[in-house]
């Protein structure tokens, strides 16, 4: 086929998939109020995950291991949670969840101020309040990826999330400097009481979705826990599709983990860079992730699931070409090298997350994606901790200039073997994403 056939194809699916978009006004509205809810609870999230080691450097002089199990209370629930979660959101109405573990998330948040006000706040308040608004932030993201598939039909699924990940970008592009202003001119503890007022909007937003979520399917006799998250576990591992795709997650995870540590200490290490221009440096880079955003829907239907998901995985061979700041121009290559990666991982969040709403049955849903939100957690700290031993034994050997440099070199090989994973899969020759077994696409 044509390059120009397919582009041409592309486009018309683009224009179906707008055209759905349109015809339906009532899932529109309900979309704009809920993605704004995404938004700030997204930005919210990443603000909060920016005040709490600030609070405790600032306020305790914390130190770098009470630094390090502060971030840890905060990412510890997925993990442990995730698969108990998503059998929690397999039995119940979703929209509630999201609501619920929002208020939790404010609360959580809101009680730092108050034990400060009180004089009873140390590290271990923060680990508390950082642990309780993790676990809240693992219910409420199961809930809201099960949840939308019965908010919008499935034709707008793909643009619904590359708006979702645009949402996300952003946030990580802006939540540090938000959060940043926010500490220096209110302080840490009424940084986070600010954050957790901002958290009412998303209630207000799910509050004002006008189309009624489906109730869940009535529970099977003798069902227990353990069972029903085997069921989502084994939906998952033996689906033609997803598995190839979780393989290839967790390498991709592996892979840019290992990358984003790798990052940090060529920036300084061997390049010598200032933490200011480090600063600018991931802003910029950060960029090509919005942009990558914003044409995730696009490039899915210009090129189709397989081929999207195939160069995504390929774009992170891009790694190999950062020691070349070694002799180029330092900050344009970084610039070229950084945010050409980033820019396909909302590419690959979206299709992936529609994807697996599109083939899994509604009343697996919440299980199959803590399933693989579970796989890819524990994927991306191996991965960071792989990146860092590779930069201490290539650095010892070779020095941190040329150690570091190939560390980042061999990142790029996990890139290559998710696509190889995805070559060898169903994946590489389809195009339309299917529907769930027995379902059809919603007109």
């Amino acid at each position: 086929m044509s390059s120009a056939r397919r582009a041409a194809e592309g486009n018309s699916r683009a224009d179906r998939a707008a055209a759905v978009e349109r015809d339906n006004p009532p899932a529109r509205r309900d979309f704009r109020r809920y993605w704004l809810g995404q938004t700030v609870s997204v930005m919210g999230h990443q603000v909060a995950i920016f005040l709490f080691p600030t609070t405790a450097i600032v306020l305790f002089h914390a130190s770098d291991l009470g630094v390090g199990l502060l971030n840890a209370a905060g990412t510890a629930p997925y993990p442990v949670l995730a698969l108990f979660a998503g059998v929690v959101m397999d039995r119940r109405r979703r929209r509630p969840a999201m609501m619920w573990s929002t208020v939790g998330t404010m609360l959580a948040l809101a009680a730092i101020p108050l034990a400060a006000a009180a004089g009873v706040l140390g590290m271990a308040e923060l680990c508390v309040a950082a642990l309780a608004a993790g676990s809240f932030g693992v219910l409420y993201d199961v809930a809201n990826q099960s949840h939308l598939p019965t908010l919008l039909p499935r034709d707008m699924l793909a643009r619904a999330n590359a708006r979702l990940e645009v949402s996300t970008s952003l946030a990580m592009l802006g939540a540090p400097a938000l959060g940043g202003l926010l500490c220096q001119f209110l302080s840490g503890t009424t940084a986070l009481a600010v954050v957790a007022a901002v958290f009412v909007i998303p209630v207000l937003t799910l509050m004002g979705l006008r189309a009624k979520e489906p109730p869940p399917p009535p529970r099977q006799p003798g069902a227990s826990m353990f069972g029903e998250m085997k069921e989502g576990v084994t939906a998952l591992w033996r689906h033609p599709l997803l598995r190839p795709a979780t393989v290839a997650a967790v390498l991709r995870n592996l892979g840019n983990a290992a990358a984003s540590t790798l990052s940090l200490l060529f920036a300084y290490r061997a390049l010598g860079l200032p933490p200011g221009t480090v600063g600018v440096l991931f802003t910029l880079v950060g960029l090509g992730g919005v942009g990558g955003a914003w044409m995730a829907d696009r490039l899915l239907a210009r090129f189709g699931l397989g081929r999207t998901l195939i160069a995504t995985c390929a774009s992170g061979a891009v790694w190999a070409a950062a020691p070349l700041a070694l002799w180029l121009p330092t900050l344009p290559t970084l610039v070229v090298v950084g945010a050409s990666a980033a820019a396909w991982v909302p590419v690959w969040n979206a299709t992936i997350t529609t994807l697996r709403q599109s083939v899994t049955r509604p009343h697996l849903l919440g299980r199959v994606h803590a399933t693989s939100r579970t796989i890819n957690f524990c994927a991306m700290p191996l991965g960071a901790v792989l990146g860092g031993v590779a930069a201490d034994v290539l650095g010892g050997a070779m020095g941190p200039r040329a150690g570091t440099g190939w560390a980042l070199v061999l990142t790029a090989l996990a890139s290559v073997a998710a696509t190889v994973v995805l070559l060898r899969s169903e994946l590489r020759t389809v195009r339309e994403i299917p529907g769930a077994p027995g379902e059809q696409a919603a007109a």
